[in-house]
């Protein structure tokens, strides 16, 4: 699939969002754990850190590392582009499939589908589904601990006419504090504050260079 739908629902799926009513994935502890993305041949391995207030996701694309850090408590995310040492900002509360999915209470519809074990941890496993006629829609599953610590993510959404998957599988997971200096970008990187619709062309944009590098099947 085109990596930058996934990596929209990756942010709606994962971030904490303070102003939605309390539901499934309420985070309260800090963790980090190791993460296998997508399945096959095709799974690449990542990393996660997370907190209340924010979250740190790399991920590997085409051979080369790729960062979001979303801080709630200051509604940002962050794309890092370390080629170009540069800090992709856009405002969480502009990102239309993040609101639609998590936003507002009443177009998030999260049913329990009773208890399941995922890596030897004990979750419950939640059928989770939206539609927004102008964001796009998500539907899938969510495995979550009693603390809210996402375990497994699948599922399908779409954004802008653009249809994706999500295979998420978090293991080794460690419940601590966590270093805060990983939700900031480096210090020497520039930031370049963006509109949602400047993202979604930039994204489009490291696509197609992408293809052109020859990067790595679409999952």
């Amino acid at each position: 699939m085109r990596w930058s739908i996934r990596l929209l629902l990756l942010i709606a799926l994962l971030a904490p969002v303070e102003t939605r009513a309390a539901g499934p994935l309420d985070l309260t502890v800090e963790y980090s754990a190791d993460a296998v993305v997508g399945t096959g041949e095709q799974a690449k391995p990542g990393k996660l850190w997370r907190t209340p207030k924010a979250l740190r996701l790399e991920t590997q694309e085409g051979g080369r590392r790729q960062t979001v850090i979303v801080r709630v408590d200051r509604s940002v995310a962050v794309l890092l582009v370390p080629e170009m040492r540069l800090a992709v900002e856009t405002d969480l509360s502009g990102l239309s499939l993040t609101q639609a999915l998590l936003g507002a209470s009443d177009r998030l519809k999260s049913t329990s589908m009773g208890p399941d074990s995922i890596e030897g941890t004990r979750t419950t496993r939640w059928r989770v589904e939206t539609a927004d006629p102008k964001a796009g829609w998500f539907r899938g599953f969510v495995w979550s601990t009693d603390r809210g610590v996402v375990m497994k993510i699948d599922g399908e959404g779409e954004h802008r006419g653009r249809r994706g998957y999500v295979h998420l599988l978090f293991r080794n997971v460690k419940v601590g504090p966590q270093d805060a200096t990983l939700f900031e970008p480096p210090a020497e990187f520039r930031r370049l504050p963006v509109t949602d619709t400047m993202l979604d062309s930039l994204l489009k944009g490291m696509e197609q260079l992408e293809r052109m590098r020859g990067g790595a099947p679409r999952q």
